[in-house]
């Protein structure tokens, strides 16, 4: 049986490396739990190109749950109203609420605690714990979903791919396998036209497409 370190997640590393979307502001070593958790909130159901241009000026703005607290609803809707998605300002607004009734303003490291904020999932949980506090864990979102499925030829519903993706995060390098899946899904496995003919993963995967390249 072929490694799967070896044939999957080295060679995810290793492209992301070269054509990684590294200048993602959300992705700063520097970003504080905070910080990650809000860009993680922007980020549900919207592109990471839509959230882009609204990040840096929110976070300037609001960096702490206290500075989202202290503002009017208003200032906070409308420097995010060009996501076309002002709900999330709720989001924002009443997870910092809880996170200082509750968390003397800090985010928690547990599952449990984060999934008990308000608009908060499991993806999220997940994302959060992965990037603000380096958990050697994976989220599944459906782009992952599609590139694992596709490169281990399971259903894309099956129920194993998130164990999978968890045994396969590097436990020092989660944040960046998270961050190298994502990419690769958006620019070379893609939902409509996967590059299977210049795919890095192409001899190994076990994908259908891809046993059709020479």
């Amino acid at each position: 049986m072929l490694d799967p370190q070896r044939t999957f997640v080295e060679p995810v590393l290793a492209w992301h490396e070269e054509n990684g979307r590294h200048s993602l502001p959300w992705r700063e070593a520097d970003r504080t739990p905070f910080e990650v958790l809000v860009a993680e909130i922007l980020l549900q159901r919207t592109t990471a190109a839509a959230v882009a241009g609204a990040y840096v000026p929110f976070i300037a703005r609001y960096p702490t749950p206290e500075a989202v607290v202290a503002a009017a609803t208003d200032d906070i809707e409308q420097r995010i109203a060009r996501l076309g998605l002002v709900k999330r300002a709720e989001f924002i607004e009443r997870c910092s609420q809880q996170l200082l009734a509750r968390y003397s303003g800090e985010v928690p490291r547990r599952p449990a605690g984060l999934v008990e904020l308000y608009g908060i999932g499991g993806y999220t949980a997940r994302s959060v714990l992965i990037h603000a506090f380096g958990a050697g864990i994976a989220a599944v979102d459906t782009n992952v979903r599609r590139l694992l499925s596709r490169f281990f030829d399971l259903p894309p519903e099956s129920g194993v791919i998130t164990d999978l993706a968890d045994a396969l995060s590097p436990s020092t390098r989660a944040s960046e396998f998270q961050h190298a899946m994502l990419d690769f899904a958006s620019e070379v496995c893609t939902a409509r036209s996967p590059q299977c003919v210049s795919c890095p993963l192409s001899e190994t995967c076990d994908s259908p497409e891809s046993a059709t390249v020479d």
